[in-house]
């Protein structure tokens, strides 16, 4: 059995690239979530325009300096299991930042820059891992542009989405995306390895 087989990927050779297409999806777009809508978002909040700016601010500054949290997340989970973590932990920013108070909004930017710093650093390490020499460039360049599509999607539906439901909803719904990605992850690698592997001691 070779090493893909026994990390327990599935054999079709299109299915990895498509679980890191929908993963990608969410490691651009809950950065520019607000944007549309910070109008709205400072009016309802108050929001003084420093603390505006944070939102856009906090992301960089987790990819900065959460970096080495994401290496040691990496080591200590395995790469399957630390790019589950790092869908959840955007899943639970997304909605802690849907919630109608600055704070909230702020806790749950920095929580969703700190999932996307360990998303960021794990998947090139997943790409060079499980595809074949000469496909990893054909992987990455697929992932890349998954990311600016991303983020593409949601600057044009957010506000849309806002101008039906409110702020709050139409920033809380791109969390679907990470729903939808960890089912395709746990389904590529299999449930036990995204989920429930121990940790090393």
């Amino acid at each position: 059995m070779n090493d893909v087989a026994r990390r327990g990927l599935r054999g079709a050779a299109w299915l990895l690239p498509a679980a890191i297409v929908l993963i990608a999806l969410n490691f651009r777009g809950p950065i520019v979530a607000t944007a549309p809508v910070i109008g709205d978002v400072r009016a309802d909040l108050g929001l003084t325009a420093t603390i505006a700016g944070l939102l856009t601010t906090i992301p960089v500054l987790c990819f900065a300096l959460a970096t080495p949290f994401a290496s040691w997340v990496i080591a200590k989970a395995d790469p399957e299991r630390a790019v589950s973590l790092s869908l959840v932990i955007v899943l639970a920013g997304t909605v802690v930042r849907s919630m109608p108070s600055s704070a909230a909004l702020l806790i749950g930017t920095a929580v969703i820059g700190i999932g996307i710093t360990i998303g960021n650093v794990v998947i090139p390490v997943v790409i060079r891992r499980d595809t074949s020499p000469e496909r990893v460039g054909l992987v990455t360049g697929v992932y890349t542009s998954a990311l600016n599509v991303g983020s593409m999607i949601t600057s044009l539906g957010t506000a849309p989405l806002a101008a039906l439901w409110g702020w709050p909803v139409a920033i809380a719904i791109w969390a679907v995306f990470a729903l939808i990605a960890a089912a395709a992850w746990t389904y590529t690698v299999g449930a036990r390895a995204a989920w429930r592997r121990p940790l090393p001691s």
